[in-house]
């Protein structure tokens, strides 16, 4: 497309310079042989003056064209070299924004990644919170059990020995007993699942966290992608620019040209 279009338009750039080449020497020829010719009338034929002065007027004319054909040329090469330079730039500018936008899309790729490893942490996490909760459930349960059953045994021993009152301080210490060692295992399962459940907090706040960074970040890179095509948009319409006015030059020359081979022609 573009490059194509610009590389046609080098390549007939160049053939014309060739062709302003030619023409230069070929007057540059013309001129020697005139001069030559002036040299040889003046002395030959001392008494033609007014063909003489004819013969410079025309010479002048050649050099003038001749200087003008310089010129040009060294305006179109100038134009060109300031045409290959901007393009550069742009193709340099072009391939520095696919990296970028290459860059963009691997890190939102990688934060997609990491907030679906979030997502999946989060869900494991609220099973892990379910089943403590389901455990500390049965170890309230167990204890409730087992505090009734020692209740009973009590209530029992009482009603069946009533005459052996010097063993009922015994029995009630080991009720006693029972009962603190069902508290103590009650309080041990109730701190461990308190513990686990603050952990089990803390690691949900710092997921939320990291959730909350990751959309921010995928918010930032979608920005410098809006960004980035702002410019590519703006950077093509200046291309477009650059390929409508890099012919100008040319038409120029081409016009310069045309007008002093006709005046050589004519002469």
């Amino acid at each position: 497309g573009a490059s194509h279009t610009q590389k046609h338009q080098m390549l007939n750039l160049n053939r014309r310079l060739e062709t302003y080449l030619s023409r230069v020497k070929h007057l540059e020829e013309e001129n020697e042989l005139l001069a030559k010719e002036i040299q040889g009338m003046r002395y030959n034929n001392q008494g033609a003056q007014v063909h003489r002065m004819s013969m410079e007027e025309e010479l002048r004319q050649t050099r003038q064209a001749v200087d003008e054909a310089w010129r040009d040329r060294v305006l179109a090469e100038f134009e060109v070299n300031k045409m290959v330079e901007e393009l550069e730039s742009l193709d340099l500018q072009r391939q520095r924004e696919a990296e970028a936008r290459m860059r963009a899309k691997t890190k939102l790729e990688q934060s997609r990644k990491e907030l679906e490893e979030e997502q999946r942490a989060q869900i494991w996490l609220r099973q892990k919170v379910s089943q403590l909760e389901q455990e500390i459930n049965i170890l309230i349960q167990n204890h409730h059990e087992d505090v009734a059953h020692l209740e009973t045994q009590l209530t029992q021993s009482k009603v069946r020995m009533p005459q052996r009152v010097q063993q009922t301080p015994n029995l009630l210490q080991l009720g006693q007993e029972y009962s603190q060692r069902a508290t103590r295992a009650w309080q041990e399962a109730a701190e461990a699942y308190q513990f686990q459940l603050a952990r089990m907090e803390e690691s949900l706040d710092q997921a939320r966290g990291r959730l909350s960074q990751v959309n921010q970040e995928k918010e930032e890179i979608q920005l410098k992608l809006k960004a980035l095509e702002k410019e590519i948009v703006s950077e093509h319409e200046v291309r477009q620019h650059l390929e409508r006015t890099g012919e100008k030059p040319l038409i120029v020359i081409h016009c310069n040209q045309s007008e002093w081979l006709m005046s050589a022609t004519a002469s």
